[in-house]
């Protein structure tokens, strides 16, 4: 039985998850924002979802709570294959025109390092491993899933996918909605059911993949225009 103190740390220790996902999002989000006006706001930006998290983790010492394991790697392996596959299916499935790229090994010479060493775990470090643990310890595992994905939706509208050189998926499509939601779902659940940020961050990367081979994302004029911000 839980006493009345121990229900009241346990309270106060969901506020004050609630408090640190609130002004963790807001900082890099805002920094996302920052970039339709300033482009550094996206370097800014990674950097956040980059350091973020690990330096939560090198203070507080919670890797695992994070994903930070080799605990589990092969199940975790197993479900960012599969995530990753079905995640790529559904942002095909999303796109008006399907085909492969030009210049095909151009694209995955870029995408495969880009998609799997920067896009990916700068936002499965940030949204599953540190913002989606915080969620889940105020909110339960299904609140905190759903409500972390929702903050990932929505941050997709306030970073300026959409005037980068080189994107082409129609976010702003009722598909291309439906499709991130879809997406963050399915990234959100593998972590969730392996509790190794392994799972999410090679399916993210393997759907990044996906879109380069069909020129949905032309890394060589996105990394054009990171390089000029």
């Amino acid at each position: 039985m839980m006493t009345r103190g121990e229900g009241g740390q346990t309270q106060q220790t969901g506020r004050d998850r609630l408090l640190e996902a609130g002004a963790g999002y807001t900082l890099f989000a805002g920094l996302g924002f920052l970039a339709r006006f300033l482009p550094v706001g996206f370097h800014l930006m990674g950097a956040v979802g980059f350091l973020l998290p690990l330096a939560w983790g090198y203070r507080t010492g919670r890797w695992r709570e994070m994903g930070f394991t080799r605990d589990n790697w092969r199940a975790a392996l197993l479900w960012g294959l599969g995530a990753g596959l079905l995640a790529s299916l559904i942002g095909l499935i999303t796109l008006p025109a399907r085909s492969l790229a030009p210049r095909l090994g151009q694209q995955l010479a870029l995408g495969i390092p880009f998609g799997l060493l920067l896009a990916s775990p700068f936002q499965e470090f940030f949204f599953r491993g540190w913002l989606q643990t915080r969620l889940e310890g105020a909110l339960g595992g299904w609140g905190g899933l759903l409500l972390s994905n929702v903050c990932f939706l929505l941050w997709h509208y306030l970073v300026p996918f959409a005037a980068m050189p080189g994107w082409s998926y129609p976010l702003y499509t009722v598909g291309g909605f439906l499709g991130t939601l879809a997406a963050g779902l399915v990234f959100g659940y593998s972590f969730q059911r392996t509790r190794s940020i392994l799972a999410p961050w090679l399916a993210h990367g393997l759907s990044q993949i996906a879109f380069a081979a069909v020129g949905a994302v032309v890394f060589s004029d996105l990394a054009g225009w990171l390089a000029a911000g």
